[in-house]
């Protein structure tokens, strides 16, 4: 006797898999919303450096701040670092908030503010690097100019930026692996 209800073994087999979100599949969704959301990070940047220097310069010149500074290297490894610690710390978030069902608002805020205060540290070096490794036992300290200095002032200007975009962060990766169970 043939059962029309039930789908054959080998089918439901195939039908149960579909259904659970595999680890790889919820750190590229996580990926891809780092990816995002660190572009929205950029451009958030981007407006809160032309409003400050805007007041002073005009708008349209301070929109293309980044092209008569001296430190256009430092910009870009910067955006560079800051894109894969999107990337890693998206695939971090994804796995916490799909698989382990972490709360994705506070892990969204923590990974964005990782991505933040990683960027700002490793894109410190290169200030360090370039200009503060000669200057080291004079009466500057380097230490606090190129990495102390860029962490308390990206923390203070982008804390609520990265509160904001790191929620709407976690309840992305929230959603699309709800769609994709």
């Amino acid at each position: 006797m043939l059962c029309v209800d039930r789908p054959p073994k080998t089918n439901r087999l195939i039908l149960a898999r579909q259904k659970s979100m595999t680890e790889i599949e919820a750190k590229k969704i996580g990926s891809r919303q780092g990816l995002i959301s660190v572009g929205i990070g950029l451009i958030i940047a981007q407006l809160i450096m032309t409003a400050l220097i805007s007041s002073d310069e005009g708008f349209l010149k301070a929109f293309f701040w980044f092209t008569t500074i001296d430190y256009k290297l430092n910009i870009l490894i910067g955006a560079i670092i800051m894109l894969l610690c999107g990337h890693i710390f998206g695939q971090i978030a994804g796995t916490q908030i799909i698989i382990k069902k972490r709360n994705s608002i506070l892990i969204g805020f923590l990974c964005g503010m990782a991505v933040l205060l990683t960027t700002s540290f490793f894109s410190g070096w290169t200030g360090f690097f370039q200009e503060g490794v000669d200057n080291i036992g004079t009466n500057d300290n380097p230490f606090e100019d190129y990495i102390f200095k860029p962490l308390f002032w990206v923390t203070v200007f982008g804390i609520i930026p990265a509160l904001l975009v790191g929620i709407w962060f976690g309840g992305q990766i929230k959603r699309k692996g709800q769609k994709q169970t």
